[in-house]
């Protein structure tokens, strides 16, 4: 009996001990667990650290970049491309999409920066009237009855009016308004590309004035027109609105709405994009926004003479004479939002002004500014040659100059 009280006291002591170990090995590998946790949650953040401080580097560095990038300024410029062209007297060139247009009383063409002649249209005309959309052009004759109208790649059609042409415009599907002028009455026809006549409405000086200013949206489905009246001895301006989609197809000669300016001259109205339109009066500028009708325009007045107009899809820039400085001219450049954006003045004598991306370039056939829209002049200096057209193209700081006997493109250095 003592005996088996003996072995179940040494039993009962064994596996007591034998827990007490096991509970030690338990407690050692939860400690073990517990700091390999911890090691894998150290460098799991250590990792984390090391990229975003690698992420943190990197932003500080293309920062950096763009800074010195933005602030840089050329001296110069490389020809890295040129190609010789035929001097024609009496014609004109003028940008057409990244092309170049080329054109005269007797004819005209489209030349790509290398030289190739992309396509030839004669005829005969006495004062040629151009319209362009993005790479899309027609040419009318004033006081003639044919339009043509062309791509940059090829020609797209030709319009025979069955009265004079007294101004037109064209929209980026090739869709055309002529306003034709009658004995009485005054004709606003769209065609399309091909020459079918799309609507037409009639106007009269008695009823809504003369047309003195018409442009399409790019897509032709919105048109804006500008008319002159006579009210109590007074010339007048009133800006009326057309919609050729569904809406406007339920309205009295797509009329959508318009706006009446008693004291204002507008003489020049133009589409930047498929909803928005701007138009220029003598004592003020107004920004539209247009969907199916014309919202209240952003207007802003001046006091000086307007002097020329120049625009793109995202800005507006209208130059005035700068009497009240040192320098001649001055830019006022407005957003497709209708906001006052840059003011520039300068002293050049300049023959066209050209947004690119972020940029505009005021130049002549000597000389040349190129400035971002943040203020910094870029470059200041002078052409190599005289210059009849620059054309930006698709390369930053690089463009194609069109002179008299080349055609070069040049880089920025």
């Amino acid at each position: 009996m003592a005996d088996i009280r003996s072995y179940t006291k040494e039993k009962e002591k064994r596996e007591q001990n034998k827990a007490a170990r096991q509970g030690k090995l338990k407690l050692v590998k939860s400690e073990s667990e517990e700091n390999f946790q911890q090691k894998l949650r150290k460098h799991r953040l250590s990792y984390v650290y090391r990229i975003g401080l690698l992420l943190l580097v990197c932003v500080v560095i293309v920062a950096i970049i763009a800074i010195q990038y933005n602030n840089k300024t050329y001296e110069d410029y490389d020809v890295i491309d040129t190609t010789g062209k035929a001097a024609v007297n009496g014609t004109t060139d003028i940008a057409l999409g990244k092309y170049i247009l080329t054109y005269s009383k007797d004819g005209a063409h489209c030349t790509d920066s290398a030289g190739n002649v992309l396509w030839d249209q004669t005829y005969e005309m006495q004062s040629p009237i151009v319209s362009i959309c993005g790479d899309v052009v027609a040419i009318g004759d004033y006081n003639g009855r044919t339009i043509y109208v062309q791509s940059a790649e090829k020609q797209l059609g030709t319009i025979n009016t069955n009265l004079p042409i007294r101004n037109l415009c064209v929209a980026g599907n090739g869709v055309v308004a002529a306003v034709l002028e009658d004995t009485e009455e005054t004709w606003i026809r769209i065609y399309d590309a091909s020459g079918k006549e799309l609507l037409y409405f009639r106007t009269t000086m008695k009823n809504t004035g003369y047309p003195i200013s018409v442009s399409l949206s790019p897509d032709a489905l919105l048109c804006t027109i500008s008319y002159i009246y006579v009210d109590a001895g007074k010339v007048k301006s009133s800006v009326a609105f057309y919609n050729f989609g569904e809406y406007g197809q339920n309205q009295i000669d797509n009329l959508v709405g318009g706006y009446d300016y008693p004291d204002t001259l507008v003489s020049y109205v133009q589409y930047m994009n498929n909803s928005t339109v701007f138009a220029v009066g003598d004592d003020s500028v107004m920004f539209f926004k247009v969907s199916q009708k014309p919202d209240a325009p952003q207007i802003y007045y001046f006091d000086e003479e307007v002097r020329g107009v120049y625009y793109n899809e995202e800005y507006v820039g209208l130059v005035f004479y700068n009497e009240a400085s040192e320098k001649r001219y001055r830019l006022d450049i407005y957003n497709a939002a209708g906001n006052l954006i840059e003011s520039k003045e300068f002293d050049m004598d300049y023959a066209d002004i050209v947004f690119d991306k972020d940029t505009y370039i005021i130049y002549n056939e000597k000389e040349c500014i190129i400035t971002t829209m943040d203020g910094v002049e870029k470059y200041n200096g002078i052409f190599k040659k005289q210059v009849r057209l620059l054309v930006p193209t698709s390369g930053k700081y690089r463009y194609t100059l069109v002179t008299d006997d080349t055609i070069d493109v040049i880089l920025m250095r």
